[in-house]
């Protein structure tokens, strides 16, 4: 399964290699965007506090461009709004 994390947190990044995952890692939001257009990602791993290009925008433009790849948010925000607008904008969770 190939892995794209989109998250600024090393620890996060580590701790999914370390599980044999094979783990495509970007920091920035604008740069993930980029790997998307170029290479195939089994699911996506995505903060919402990335510099950048918040993950709000990030998931508003995947969903925009109708890529189909599975997308999770994982994030400390703990805000119901944020989950609600991350779902509203196609995550998958």
């Amino acid at each position: 399964m190939r892995v794209l994390l989109v998250e600024d947190d090393v620890i996060v990044a580590q701790a999914l290699q370390e599980a044999s995952y094979v783990v495509d890692w970007v920091e920035n939001g604008e740069v993930s965007l980029s790997v998307l257009a170029s290479q195939h990602c089994d699911i996506v791993l995505l903060d919402l506090g990335l510099p950048g290009k918040d993950g709000l925008e990030v998931l508003k433009t995947i969903s925009n461009q109708e890529n189909p790849v599975p997308l999770l948010i994982v994030t400390a925000r703990d805000d119901v709004n944020d989950c609600i607008r991350g779902l509203d904008r196609d995550a998958d969770d």
